[in-house]
């Protein structure tokens, strides 16, 4: 088996054993009376007899890694209640990470392991289910849905009714649909109205789990960097409403969970390395790149393979570690679990991992170069470690 540590010096691969949000959704389910996920469950004795609790609020984050909550709310209520550090999934992604926080199942066992990935003959982005390659027009999202989405919903399944608060925008995506299962979907406005929403649930019947999610933060940090002033007031800000929710869930019995699903790490401008500006080198790919701009992965032409190895590493190692995809499977990269069929085809054939402060890109005819000033998916620490949060009455 190929072992990790050799793949890339120094890189923070995903704990799968006890340490990571995958161990936190299997505790999480066996508290509420739910599935043995047949995971490991968390080391961690933060979550231990959380079910007790009439109700158990889960808020997810996206962004807040670790190193975010330290340098951007170093005084918050929200890092005064962090119990422990724990590591996202692979690649620390939305796609992957909140898609494992919604399954409780591993990314190599829900498949979605890319903001873009191969899925059939397109390359699609499996959250908003659009297709990249071939350029879509629109349209298609509930076919690619139907064939795309197979691990099945976890909310629904817990000892006790389950509520599920989304941005507006998102509420009734495909997904969201999908992975709420049978559990109600609540859609909310800007931050205070979701906020609002959950205390409504909380000052409700019960018991009940809620879940919101939260991707302002994300968002900004994507704009504008995970260093970024307005990202401190954003911050400031969710953690404003976190602790005004304290006293009511006090009242309620209500325990309080927030965790995210990675972290960030800041895009240079001049550190995007152009794949498709080296024109032997991406005459040997037989699609465009998939995957994120810190972690590409290649499928190449018949016969190419290791070709595209070599050169990758002689002309792109100043900017990414090459490695091939069938290692990370072998190691266990995506998780334990049984893997998806096409896990392996949507790795394609060699993967590149972005070194510290890089990301790697291919601009299609009708795309702009992508551009980003804050970034994640690949192994650098504070794109793995994220925060848990636990608040009890």
């Amino acid at each position: 088996m190929a072992d990790l540590s050799s793949l890339c010096p120094d890189a923070a691969w995903a704990d799968y054993q006890g340490g990571g949000l995958l161990n936190l959704m299997q505790t999480l389910s066996r508290e509420l009376g739910g599935p043995d996920l047949g995971h490991a469950p968390l080391a961690s004795a933060a979550l231990a007899g959380i079910g007790r609790h009439r109700h158990v609020c889960l808020i997810l984050i996206d962004g807040l890694g670790a190193a975010q909550l330290a340098s951007l709310g170093p005084d918050s209520r929200l890092r005064a209640h962090q119990r422990e550090t724990i590591s996202s999934v692979f690649p620390p992604t939305t796609a992957a990470a909140v898609t494992t926080v919604l399954t409780g199942s591993a990314p190599a066992e829900h498949g979605l392991i890319g903001w873009h990935q191969l899925h059939g003959e397109e390359i699609i982005a499996p959250l908003p289910l659009y297709a990249r390659y071939p350029a879509s027009r629109g349209g298609g999202e509930q076919r690619r849905a139907d064939t795309l989405y197979r691990a099945r919903p976890l909310f629904d399944r817990l000892g006790r009714p389950a509520f599920l608060y989304l941005p507006d925008f998102i509420a009734e995506s495909p997904s969201s649909r999908f992975h709420a299962g049978r559990a109600p979907r609540v859609a909310y406005g800007d931050l205070a109205d979701g906020f609002a929403q959950l205390a409504r649930g909380v000052n409700g019947a019960g018991p009940a789990f809620h879940y919101l999610y939260l991707p302002q933060l994300d968002t900004l940090m994507h704009e504008q960097g995970p260093d970024a002033a307005a990202a401190r007031v954003l911050l400031a800000e969710i953690d404003a409403h976190f602790a005004a929710l304290l006293p009511q869930a006090d009242a309620c019995d209500a325990a309080m969970v927030a965790i995210a699903d990675h972290g960030f790490v800041a895009a240079a401008p001049e550190c995007w390395a152009d794949v498709d500006a080296d024109a032997e080198l991406y005459g040997l790919l037989a699609l465009p790149l998939s995957g994120e701009t810190r972690l590409a992965y290649c499928h190449v032409k018949p016969a190419c393979a290791e070709r595209f190895l070599l050169l990758a590493r002689e002309r792109l190692g100043h900017a990414c570690w090459a490695v091939r995809s069938r290692d990370l499977l072998a190691a266990g990269a995506f998780g334990p679990g049984p893997q998806r069929p096409d896990l392996a085809r949507r790795c394609g054939d060699v993967t590149l991992i972005a070194k510290p402060g890089w990301n790697l890109r291919d601009t299609l005819p009708g795309e702009k170069p992508l551009r980003l000033a804050g970034v994640h998916a690949g192994v650098h620490p504070d794109e793995q470690a994220i925060p848990l949060i636990v608040r009890r009455p």
